[in-house]
C-alpha cells in the first residue's frame, strides 16, 4: 500500500515586502489604497494578525469605530499577548461608546505591558468619559511616574482633578504641563479657567492672553479672555467681539452664556442687526434663562432704527391711545412681524421696560379695532404674526397690561362673538381668535376645545398650543398628582390658594445646562476655599426640592447632578401641573412630583443627601420651624441650598407693600393692574420706582413681589444664630464675581467669604447685594447640641 504525500503548503503569512509596501501606503496617507491592500491581506491570510491589525488601525484613523472594533477583535483573538492590539481595541470600543469593554481592553494591555504610557493615558480618558474621575487621576499619575516629561499627561491629570473640584491641585498640574510645553494652548486656557475660579483674575487674564498668542482661534481661550474682561468691568463691546469669534468656531455653551452677559451690559445704541439676530436666537433656543435677557432685548427694540420711533411715540402719548397709523407709521404692524427679535422676546418672557409695555398696550388696542373689522380686511401675514406674538405675550404676563373700561367692554363683545361662532360652527377669522387671546386666555372660552380641531395659520397654531393644549395637559396632571402630607396650617392653606390662582414663575424655556457633574465636584468648584467634607462615592444622589413651584428649580437640579433622584414637592397643584408638563416637554427623568407642606414632612420616612429650598421658607408661618424640619431630613454630612429674603435688601419692597395697602389695593388681577399703572406713573426718581424688578411685569410675579399673603425677612446675624444652633456650616453664598471680590477686598482675612458677621457689615454698606435673596449652601456637620 503506497503512502500519499501531503500537498505542498502555501505560505500562511504575508511577505516582509508586502507588509512594508502597505505600511508605506498608510504612512503616505493613501488610505483607500491601504484599505484595499489590507483587506486583500485578510482574505489571503485570515489567520495572520498583521492584516487585521492594520485594517483596524486604519478604520480608527478614519473615525470608523464599528469596523475598527470588528477588525481589532479578530487581531486580539489571533495575538492575545500583544499589548498594543488590546490598547487599540480599547480606543475603538471607547469611540463606539462601549466604555466598560474599553476599560477591560486597557486592563489587558497593561497586564501585558505595565509600563505602557499610551494604555494608561487611554485608560484615564475612558475613566473620565465613564464619570470616574478618581480612577482617571490615578491612571494619569501612573503615566506621569513612568514618563514625567509628557505635557499631555499633566494636562490630562489637571482635567481629572478639575472634574473632582480639586482646583488647587488641578492648577498645579496645568502649570506643570505649561512648564514642559510653554505654547500648549489648551493647558494655558484650562489653567486660566482654574485660576479664575480660584479668585486670581490677573493670573487668569495672563493665561488667556498667552493661550491666544499660541492659538488665536481657540474658542475656550477666547471665552476665557472675554470672561476676564467682563470681570474687570471693561468695555463689554471688546468682550463681545471675542465671544463672536468664539461662536464662529462652533456654538459652545460657555460662549453663548458669555454672549448673553455681554448683551446685558452692552449699551443698546452700540448694537447692530447682527446683535439683534443673535439676541433673538439666545431667547428662542435659549442660551440662558430668557428672563435674564428680557431687559436688554427690550432696550434693543426701543433703540431699533425702524421700530424704535413707534415706541417713542407710544410713550409720549401715554395715557392716550394712538390709532394704527399714528402708532405704527407707514410701515404698519407688519414691520414688527418681520423682526425676529420681536417674536422671540414676546413668546419667551414678560417685557420689562416701561416704554415697550406702553407701546404693546397701545398695539393691543389697535389689534382690537382691527379685529372688529377683520372679516372685511384680513391682515397681512407679517401683521398676523406680530399680533399673535403680542397675544402670546399677554398670556405670558397674565394680562398685566392696562385696559380701559370701554376697551374691556369691546373685548368682551369680541369674546362673545367668538364663542357664538364656535358653538354654531361658523367660519372664524384668524384675527378674531388672536384679538380675544390678547385679552382672555382661550382655554376659558365655551367650546374652547373646538379651536385646535380647525386649520389655522402657523402663528395661530402656536397661540392655541399655549392657551388651549398646554392648559388642558396641566389640568390632567393636577388631577393625578399624589399627596404626601395634609395641608392643615392656616398660613400654608393661604399660600397654597395664592399659588393655585397664580402659579409662579410661569417660565417658558429652560436654561441650557452643562453635562451632569458629581455633586462633590460641583461644590468644590463653586466654593474652592470652603471647608467641605465630600459626600463621597454613593449609588446616586437623593435630592429633595422643597417648594418646587412650577418646576424650574427641580429641573435644573435634576439636569445638573450626576445620578440625581429628585423628590420635588409643593403646596400648589396648579404649580405642580405646570412643572410636570414642562418636565415631560423637556424629556427629563429622575423627578418625582408630589403635593406636600414642608411643615408636615417630618414623618416622610426618607432622608436626603441634598435639599434645596429657594424662596420658600420665608412664606411659612414660622420659617425656622420649617427649616428645622428640612434639617431633620438631611443625612449627616448632607448639603442644603437655601434662598431667604434679606431684611436690608427688602426694605424698599416692604415700604411699597405698606403704601399699596394704604391705597386700598388688593391681590386681584384687576387691582394689581391698577396698582402697576400707579407705580409706573410715579416720577423716575421716586424711591418706590426701585421695585420695578422683572417680577413686577407679570401678574403672578407682581403678586409674589408685592401682595404675598405671608413673608418674613432675615439678616446675616440671624442666619449665623440658626446655623450654630442646628449643626450647620456655611459653605458660601451664590454671588457673582464682582460682589465676592468686593467682599474680599473689604475682608481679606476671610478668603472663603463665610464669616456672617462680616457679611452683616458688608450688607449694611451695600444694601442691594442680596436684592434677590440670600442664596447660600450649608453642610450638616452634626445634630443640634443637647
Amino acid at each position: 500500500m503506497q503512502t500519499q504525500a501531503h500537498p505542498v503548503e502555501m505560505a500562511m503569512v504575508p511577505s516582509r515586502t508586502e507588509k512594508l509596501d502597505v505600511v508605506a501606503l498608510y504612512n503616505a496617507g493613501l488610505f483607500a489604497e491601504t484599505e484595499e491592500r489590507a483587506t486583500d491581506l485578510t482574505r489571503r491570510f485570515p489567520s495572520d494578525v498583521f492584516g487585521w491589525s492594520l485594517l483596524g488601525t486604519l478604520h480608527l484613523r478614519l473615525g470608523q469605530s464599528g469596523p475598527a472594533v470588528a477588525s481589532l477583535k479578530k487581531a486580539a483573538a489571533l495575538a492575545p499577548d500583544v499589548s498594543d492590539i488590546h490598547n487599540n481595541l480599547g480606543i475603538a470600543l471607547a469611540e463606539a461608546g462601549c466604555l466598560d469593554e474599553a476599560l477591560t481592553c486597557y486592563g489587558q494591555a497593561l497586564a501585558l505591558d505595565p509600563a505602557s504610557v499610551r494604555a494608561l493615558t487611554n485608560q484615564g480618558a475612558a475613566f473620565e468619559a465613564a464619570g470616574r474621575p478618581h480612577e482617571a487621576a490615578a491612571s494619569y499619575r501612573q503615566a506621569i511616574a513612568l514618563s514625567p516629561d509628557q505635557a499631555r499627561s499633566h494636562y490630562n491629570l489637571g482635567n481629572a482633578l478639575k472634574d473632582l473640584g480639586r482646583l488647587q491641585e488641578a492648577e498645579a498640574a496645568y502649570a506643570a504641563a505649561v512648564a514642559l510645553a510653554p505654547d500648549y494652548a489648551y493647558a494655558l486656557t484650562n489653567r486660566g479657567i482654574t485660576l479664575r475660579e480660584l479668585g486670581r483674575p490677573d493670573a487668569a487674564l495672563a493665561c488667556a492672553r498667552a493661550a491666544l498668542a499660541a492659538d488665536p482661534t481657540l474658542a475656550q481661550a477666547l471665552d476665557l479672555l472675554a470672561a476676564c474682561l467682563l470681570d474687570q468691568g471693561d468695555d463689554p463691546g471688546a468682550a463681545l467681539e471675542l465671544v463672536v469669534r468664539s461662536l464662529e468656531q462652533g456654538p459652545g455653551l460657555e460662549a453663548r452664556r458669555l454672549y448673553c452677559e455681554c448683551l446685558r451690559r452692552l449699551p443698546p445704541w452700540q448694537a447692530d442687526a447682527g446683535v439683534r439676530d443673535a439676541a433673538a436666537r439666545a431667547l428662542a433656543e435659549p442660551w440662558t434663562r430668557p428672563e435674564l435677557l428680557a431687559a436688554p432685548a427690550c432696550r434693543l427694540l426701543e433703540h431699533h432704527e425702524a421700530l424704535g420711533p413707534a415706541v417713542t411715540r407710544a410713550a409720549a402719548a401715554w395715557p392716550n391711545r394712538l390709532d394704527r397709523e399714528a402708532l405704527f407709521g407707514p410701515q404698519g404692524p407688519q414691520a414688527w412681524g418681520r423682526e425676529p427679535l420681536v417674536e422671540s422676546l414676546l413668546a419667551a418672557t414678560p417685557v420689562c421696560t416701561v416704554p415697550l409695555e406702553r407701546f404693546l398696550t397701545q398695539a393691543r388696542t389697535v389689534l382690537l379695532a382691527t379685529a372688529e373689522g377683520a372679516a372685511a380686511r384680513p391682515p397681512e401675514a407679517d401683521a398676523l404674526g406680530f399680533y399673535a406674538s403680542l397675544a402670546r405675550q399677554c398670556h405670558v404676563n397674565e394680562y398685566a397690561f392696562a385696559v380701559a373700561e370701554e376697551e374691556e367692554t369691546r373685548a368682551r363683545a369680541l369674546r362673545d362673538a367668538l364663542e357664538a361662532a364656535l358653538t354654531a360652527d361658523r367660519d372664524i377669522p384668524a384675527l378674531l381668535v388672536v384679538a380675544v387671546a390678547a385679552y382672555f386666555p382661550l382655554h376659558t372660552l365655551e367650546a374652547a376645545e373646538r379651536l385646535p380641531a380647525r386649520p389655522w395659520p402657523g402663528p395661530v397654531e402656536a397661540l392655541l398650543t399655549q392657551q388651549v393644549r398646554e392648559p388642558a395637559e396641566e389640568q390632567g396632571y393636577r388631577e393625578d398628582t399624589p399627596g404626601l402630607t395634609a395641608i392643615v396650617d392656616a398660613v400654608s392653606q393661604r399660600v397654597r390658594l395664592q399659588y393655585e390662582e397664580n402659579p409662579y414663575p410661569r417660565w417658558i424655556k429652560a436654561a441650557p445646562v452643562d453635562a451632569p457633574v458629581l455633586f462633590d465636584a460641583y461644590l468644590r468648584r463653586r466654593f474652592p476655599r470652603a471647608v467641605f467634607a465630600p459626600l463621597g462615592a454613593r449609588d446616586g444622589l437623593d435630592v429633595l426640592v422643597a417648594g418646587c413651584g412650577t418646576g424650574q428649580h427641580a429641573l435644573e437640579t435634576a439636569r445638573r447632578f450626576r445620578g440625581a433622584r429628585v423628590l420635588a414637592v409643593d403646596l400648589s397643584l396648579a404649580s405642580l401641573g405646570y412643572a410636570r408638563r414642562k418636565t415631560r416637554e423637556l424629556g427629563v427623568g429622575g423627578i418625582e412630583y408630589a403635593q406636600a407642606d414642608i411643615l408636615g414632612l417630618s414623618d416622610l420616612g426618607r432622608r436626603f443627601d441634598v435639599i434645596e429650598s429657594s424662596g420658600v421658607l420665608h412664606h411659612l408661618a414660622d420659617p425656622l420651624a420649617g427649616w428645622r424640619v428640612l434639617v431633620s431630613l438631611l443625612r449627616p454630612g448632607g448639603c442644603m441650598r437655601l434662598g431667604l429674603y434679606s431684611d436690608i435688601a427688602r426694605r424698599g419692597i416692604v415700604r411699597a407693600r405698606a403704601y399699596l395697602f394704604a391705597r386700598g389695593y388688593t391681590a386681584t388681577a384687576e387691582s394689581m393692574r391698577r396698582c402697576r399703572q400707579e407705580l409706573l406713573g410715579l416720577p423716575a426718581d421716586d424711591p418706590l420706582r426701585r421695585i420695578l424688578l422683572n417680577d413686577f411685569f407679570s401678574i403672578s410675579g407682581c403678586r409674589d413681589l408685592l401682595f404675598h399673603v405671608c413673608e418674613h425677612c432675615t439678616t446675616p446675624l440671624g442666619l449665623k444664630a440658626f446655623l450654630a444652633e442646628n449643626g450647620l456650616t456655611l459653605l458660601g453664598f451664590d454671588l457673582d464675581v464682582p460682589a465676592l471680590e468686593a467682599y474680599r477686598r473689604r475682608f481679606p482675612g476671610d478668603p472663603a467669604a463665610t464669616d456672617l458677621s462680616n457679611w452683616h457689615y458688608f450688607e449694611e454698606d451695600n444694601p442691594d447685594t442680596f436684592i434677590e435673596m440670600y442664596q447660600f449652601w450649608v453642610q450638616k456637620t452634626a445634630g443640634p447640641p443637647a
